[in-house]
């Protein structure tokens, strides 16, 4: 192949490679600039469900310290916050209300309605009543998705 030809073909190529990377470009930042939403199945069975159900059985039986590797650092602090507080009697009384009467396991599963995920933030709804709605925040870490405080 002649040596214009091999140049062509290359600037061909390269001026087809930056349209490309233009439009995967492009679609990226519209698919990242609108959250996504499950709902149903779809959010119930979603990373952010599971990491909020382990989260709450540790916090319910176990404790801060054990509930802690499903936090941001932020929402620790806040609950280390409200404990320092309210006390640990008070910690204590939440802790048994919670074991006695919330649905834990597949019964807090089926109150998750939506999922909404925007970019490394998302929001999970779940249904605790005819009025009740519990929103819990999320964000991904390096290590998966954490529990986060609340707005």
């Amino acid at each position: 192949m002649p040596r214009i030809t091999k140049l062509k073909t290359l600037a061909t190529l390269t001026a087809l490679t930056l349209v490309l990377s233009q439009l995967v470009g492009h679609h990226a930042l519209a698919a990242a600039s609108k959250p996504q939403v499950r709902k149903g199945a779809q959010a119930q069975i979603s990373p952010q469900a599971e990491v909020l159900l382990v989260y709450e059985k540790a916090l319910i039986n176990e404790g801060i310290d054990a509930a802690s590797k499903y936090m941001t650092p932020e929402r620790l602090a806040d609950m280390q916050e409200m404990f320092k507080q309210f006390g640990p009697d008070s910690f204590k009384d939440f802790q048994a209300k919670m074991r006695a009467g919330a649905p834990q396991g597949e019964a807090r599963r089926k109150q998750i309605e939506t999922l909404s995920i925007d970019d490394d933030r998302a929001v999970l709804e779940a249904r605790t009543g005819p009025n009740m709605l519990d929103e819990i925040r999320f964000r991904r870490t390096n290590e998966g998705w954490k529990v986060d405080k609340g707005r």
